[in-house]
């Protein structure tokens, strides 16, 4: 029994020291060396080639998935583009509607899809993880022609369909077609793009396309019969204005616009579209009657023109550089004219001083209103003011003032305002200097609240 369990020892001390040994012996990834690509780039007349690594430390997680898509952008970096002489891109550039910097931002930015890409090998360390990626040029090549063929078929068909949007007049889808049949070939845009129809007509297509972008741009007015807008009292400081679209002597549907004129509180441009009829209704209401030179303005709304799905700062060059006219109607307001009528009596005997009349005479004047005779006014103001003793109370006496106000229309023999009121009272030493402080407060009655409430009224 002894012997047994002694040989059983010395066998498991055996194992112990075999299987250190192994591990001792196993190599780690320090003890692997790194294959040729990681420090010396191949050069290669075959294949793109993209080589990237990610630092294990910074990204515990997904350093492999970082490593390939940094692969991927090296390798897409290594595809030469030229922009080639009749290209839309070098078009755009003689043509002043982009910059060689624009176009070369545009170049830069265009994505570069890679498929069938081979991972030719991987290798890590404790700190680095390294990936080397490679796509046949040929094949890359056979996959941009196919890409390219897809992606011009489906221009044409938006161009087809924007064709059609064109003979109905509505621009403004019109516009939103040949923009994103612009886009579908964005990705070429330096490289020449022809398109056989099925009529046979060999077409530039993304230069076919701004094409009819420039034109629908320079057909494009906005128009009124309107020569101005009076705003006056005959209707009652408002107007409607009828806006049209035209395109080379046709209504134009769906075209955007920003509507804009002054008024009594700030508010932004408006925002409407052509209907069916190709006009727009705007009302033109509230402009303040101490508007320097008002006018209605209508622009082309060119935000509204763009889809959310493509590039603004591409699109803006685009349709700016065609400008559309701007629409600028005069507004011309008509201040209306008064004509006052006071009785102002002192203890039932006329008051000669007419202190009342005065100070509405004064007010309207501060605010840009004049007077005018009783049979060519737009507004009557009636004043009746009389002042009857209140008793004596000590050493003061009292008086109270009795004032009414009423404004009428002179056309329509309306009263438009009305106020009154038995309550204003004055004391001093004496009924006359009572009575004359009674006016002084209806004065100031008439200033602060009255007269404004009177013309809040009309206008």
């Amino acid at each position: 029994m002894q012997k047994i369990f002694a040989y059983i020892l010395l066998c498991l001390v055996f194992t112990a020291c075999v299987t250190n040994d192994h591990v001792q012996k196993k190599e780690t990834p320090q003890s692997i060396p790194p294959p040729e690509w990681v420090s010396q780039r191949p050069i290669s007349n075959q294949y793109y080639i993209g080589i990237a690594s990610s630092n294990k430390k910074v990204n515990p997680v997904d350093y492999a998935a970082i490593a390939k898509k940094n692969a991927l952008s090296d390798m897409a970096s290594s595809v030469s583009v030229r922009v080639q002489g009749q290209s839309f891109l070098n078009t755009m550039e003689v043509n002043k509607v982009f910059s060689e910097d624009f176009s070369s931002n545009i170049n830069t930015t265009t994505d570069i899809s890679f498929e069938d890409y081979e991972t030719v090998g991987s290798y890590e360390n404790d700190q680095e993880y390294f990936i080397y990626l490679r796509i046949s040029k040929s094949a890359y090549q056979e996959q941009q022609n196919r890409k390219k063929s897809e992606a011009i078929q489906q221009a044409y068909q938006l161009y087809e369909r924007a064709s059609e949007s064109q003979k109905r007049n509505q621009m403004g889808s019109a516009i939103d077609l040949l923009l994103h049949a612009l886009f579908a070939i964005k990705p070429y845009w330096s490289e020449t793009n022809h398109y056989i129809t099925p009529s046979g007509e060999d077409l530039l297509l993304d230069q076919q396309i701004y094409s009819d972008i420039e034109q629908i741009m320079a057909g494009l007015q906005i128009t009124s019969v309107e020569q101005g807008v009076l705003l006056g009292t005959k209707n009652q400081f408002s107007q409607s204005v009828a806006i049209k679209a035209i395109h080379n002597g046709n209504l134009a549907i769906g075209v955007p616009v920003t509507v804009h004129f002054p008024t009594s509180k700030y508010t932004r441009p408006k925002k409407m579209v052509s209907g069916p009829d190709g006009k727009w209704i705007v009302n033109v209401q509230d402009v303040p009657l101490e508007s320097k030179s008002p006018q209605l303005e209508v622009k082309l709304d060119i935000d509204a023109l763009i889809a959310s799905d493509l590039d603004e700062k591409i699109c803006k060059r685009l349709l700016s550089a065609t400008p559309v006219n701007a629409l600028m109607i005069p507004i011309h307001i008509l201040k209306p004219t008064f004509c006052i009528q006071s009785v102002e009596k002192e203890f039932g005997n006329n008051n000669q001083q007419q202190l009342l009349a005065i100070a509405v005479q004064s007010f309207l004047a501060q605010q840009g209103f004049t007077a005018a005779p009783a049979n060519k006014a737009d507004y009557i103001i009636e004043i009746e003011a009389n002042t009857t003793a209140a008793g004596q109370t000590q050493d003061f006496s009292s008086a109270l003032l009795d004032l009414k106000l009423t404004l009428k229309d002179n056309q329509e023999e309306l009263v438009r305002y009305q106020n009154n009121t038995n309550t204003i009272k004055g004391v001093q030493l004496n009924t006359a200097a009572a009575g004359a402080e009674a006016y002084k407060k209806a004065k100031i009655l008439l200033e602060d609240e009255w007269l404004k409430l009177m013309l809040q009224a009309i206008l």
